[in-house]
């Protein structure tokens, strides 16, 4: 294990040669990273807030908010067995306390929940793992115990949600009770499911009462905001601004 300085945000990432390639290794010395991740996370999220995040990779995301918020509550989830240490020595490295490091798959569909685990797809390069993974050539498969998403931010009284989990993040809008959550920083990944997919998140969304944040959102990074519902006429969303 090593440490690699992100360029951006001059925070020292916990690495390995059995995780990561070159081009990773890049992107965290340019500071490209995840960098679109780390400022929209910088603008939404505030002090008091309770996070929940889903694909915590090597801990950036959490190390940024912590480092220079003051949330109330920080989950960081990984399915990837092989990062949790990763991510509480980049928390260690960069002083970083008080985050609840979770290694499961959080899902919310009952035949998963009642199974008890996902078939997960461990990809050599870290950021290439994920349950759509499983099967694939070159892929090794394992099973990861999983946790009630819905219940979880139920329980915890989560506001802000934040997640990059390689496209199943449709599967988990499809059945996830929002709950409390009034903020969702979110990367799509239409490779996965395509055009349709990435509709379909969007309208699971606006069926929740969230809205596009535009000025927190860039390519696959997107944020979303709740507001209060606009009245429905048969069925349908009345707008206060013509049509949509």
């Amino acid at each position: 294990m090593d440490f690699v300085t992100h360029g951006g945000a001059n925070i020292d990432l916990s690495v390995a040669d059995d995780i990561t390639s070159p081009r990773v290794i890049s992107e965290i010395e340019e500071g490209t990273y995840e960098d679109r991740e780390m400022k929209f996370a910088r603008n939404v999220i505030q002090d008091g807030d309770r996070v929940l995040e889903l694909g915590a990779g090597l801990g950036f995301v959490s190390t940024v908010v912590c480092g220079s918020k003051n949330p109330a509550y920080f989950a960081a989830v990984e399915a990837d067995a092989r990062l949790i240490p990763h991510i509480r020595r980049t928390h260690e490295k960069n002083g970083v306390t008080g985050v609840e490091v979770i290694n499961a798959a959080f899902v919310a569909d009952r035949d998963t929940l009642d199974r008890g685990h996902v078939e997960f797809g461990v990809t050599s390069v870290f950021w290439g793992s994920g349950i759509n993974k499983a099967g694939d050539n070159n892929v090794t498969t394992v099973r990861v115990d999983v946790q009630d998403a819905s219940r979880f931010i139920r329980e915890k009284k989560i506001n802000v949600l934040v997640s990059d989990i390689e496209g199943g993040e449709l599967d988990l809008f499809r059945h996830l009770d929002f709950g409390p959550i009034r903020k969702i920083i979110i990367e799509v990944h239409p490779r996965v499911f395509g055009p349709e997919g990435v509709r379909e998140v969007f309208r699971i969304l606006d069926d929740n009462d969230f809205v596009y944040d535009a000025p927190n959102s860039s390519g696959p990074v997107i944020t979303f905001r709740k507001q209060k519902p606009f009245p429905r006429i048969l069925g349908r969303r009345k707008w206060p601004f013509g049509r949509r």
